[in-house]
């Protein structure tokens, strides 16, 4: 009877056989205790072909493996690309650290095959370069694997063939499906003993076809999981990925807060500086008109004669009457409060939405996002609508909670508030990605959402290869309040025809 082990083995030994097996399909005619003694075959005639077609196959893969290496190799040092990039002329690959190094050394600011002037940053990154390297490796180990996998096959095969009964000593080559148990022919014919009187056989040929389907039905449902979970890892490097690029966008928040607080300082500073400045000019002013007429007093005193000096004393006791009766202002009547204040702009709200099953949508279809908060504690959403036949995706943001109409006393322009909406379409060429800043501002009429109709067409979505391989969209979204005075550079007109559904 054949263990576990040498089912292993002997699957693996007809692994390459496969798919002929199943298109055949297995044979389960039952045979009686009466059936005449039948010599077992051996599958070892085919070890040769297979071998040879192994070698074959063996020598391509050496053939691929040597071409791959001499495509993917730098064109500076000649060696294994680290970190790869590429010039966006030529598409020349280079070692991040070599291509830095060739541009830093100030003999040439230009790609060494195409020539055109180059700058660092305008270098492209080969993110598809972890897959042939995985390519390269998956290679070598197949060879590795089937040279290991004909060897089984031969040992498997003269285990077969060899496989003797410890009772009879003759080949095993029938199957008891009665006692479950791999016979001789002796075991199956023997009325004497009757150890298997009135049981059913079969070829063992048979019966080992039978497990071995049964056998590559459960590793391929194996397969099938491990695909699973393969395919959830690859959800998650992509989740880790979208984290990162809505941390990176944050971080651009960030250093734009810090840069509008420190002009806000500035401002405040500058502002305080010059009252108290205006001040200082007019005491000068007043401090050098004192100093002249002093000045010239002194004078007056040392030229004159003593007779002179006595009857000048009135009009001296007078100018310094008149000088001293300006009043001197209160420090407290000038002091301007040492306090600046940190004006921090409305935050905005970030996120990615993923549109799932893309390729399905209906024409007028409509998607909608999970909804978030601003930070008035309003309840937003996202939607893409996608109209097929007009050839349009758009995109539009929801009011679900909460009133979007800010005013003052006196409705002024300048007093008005609204929505600053960012969208982006998400392209894995970072140069691709599609960017859309819309502005909203708001009366006294209620709006309930906006957007922009025509975001992209959906021939640019397709062509272009906006589409992940799971069929879906990525949206990232950069939402908060705002005033006109935040600025209307690169800002779009909102569509507000979805206020018309």
């Amino acid at each position: 009877m054949y263990t576990s082990g040498d089912f292993a083995c002997i699957s693996m030994a007809s692994a390459n056989n496969r798919s002929e097996s199943r298109r055949h399909g297995p044979t389960s005619h039952s045979l009686s205790t009466t059936i005449p003694a039948v010599p077992s075959t051996s599958s070892s005639t085919s070890l040769p072909l297979s071998s040879t077609s192994t070698a074959r196959d063996t020598d391509t893969r050496r053939h691929v493996l040597s071409h791959i290496n001499d495509i993917f190799k730098c064109t500076i040092c000649f060696g294994r690309l680290e970190d790869p990039h590429l010039c966006p002329q030529c598409s020349k690959l280079y070692c991040y650290d070599c291509i830095g190094e060739w541009l830093d050394s100030g003999s040439s600011q230009s790609c060494p095959n195409c020539k055109i002037a180059l700058q660092l940053d305008q270098l492209v990154k080969v993110r598809w370069f972890d897959d042939i390297q995985k390519l390269q490796q998956n290679l070598r180990t197949l060879g590795a694997s089937e040279a290991e996998e004909e060897k089984l096959v031969e040992k498997a095969s003269k285990g077969i063939e060899n496989e003797l009964c410890p009772m009879h000593g003759k080949i095993v080559n029938f199957y008891c499906s009665t006692c479950k148990q791999c016979i001789c022919e002796v075991c199956a014919t023997d009325v004497s003993e009757g150890r298997h009187r009135d049981h059913t056989f079969k070829t063992l040929h048979v019966t080992y076809e039978q497990h071995l389907n049964v056998l590559e039905n459960e590793l391929e449902k194996v397969e099938n999981y491990r695909d699973m979970l393969s395919l959830l890892m690859n959800k998650i490097e992509r989740n880790v990925e979208l984290i990162g690029r809505v941390k990176s966008v944050k971080h651009k928040e960030l250093e734009a807060i810090m840069v509008s607080a420190m002009e806000s300082l500035d401002r405040q500073e500058e502002e305080k500086v010059v009252k108290l400045q205006a001040h200082q000019y007019s005491l000068l002013g007043e401090m050098d008109d004192i100093d002249q007429k002093l000045q010239t007093m002194r004078c007056e005193m040392m030229l004159c004669s003593k007779p002179q000096l006595i009857q000048m004393k009135p009009k001296i006791f007078a100018v310094c009457n008149a000088i001293r009766m300006n009043p001197i202002k209160d420090f407290k009547q000038i002091r301007v409060p040492a306090r600046l204040k940190i004006e921090i702009p409305n935050l905005y709200e970030t996120g990615v939405f993923v549109v799932q099953n893309f390729s399905t949508f209906d024409d007028n279809k409509v998607v909608y996002s999970n909804e978030f908060s601003d930070c008035f504690g309003r309840t937003w959403r996202i939607m893409a609508w996608c109209v097929i036949s007009e050839d349009h995706f758009g995109i539009y943001l929801e009011l679900v909670n909460g009133t979007p109409c800010w005013y003052t006393n006196r409705p002024h322009p300048s007093t008005l508030l609204g929505m600053e909406c960012t969208f982006q379409l998400i392209h894995l060429e970072p140069e691709k990605t599609i960017s859309k800043t819309i502005r909203q501002y708001f009366d006294r009429t209620p709006q309930k959402g906006w957007g922009l109709r025509d975001f992209v067409t959906l021939k640019t979505i397709l062509e272009e290869n906006y589409l992940r391989v799971n069929d879906s969209l990525e949206l990232l979204y950069n939402i908060r309040p705002c005033s006109p005075a935040d600025g209307q550079q690169d800002v779009l007109d909102a569509d507000e025809s979805l206020t018309e559904q």
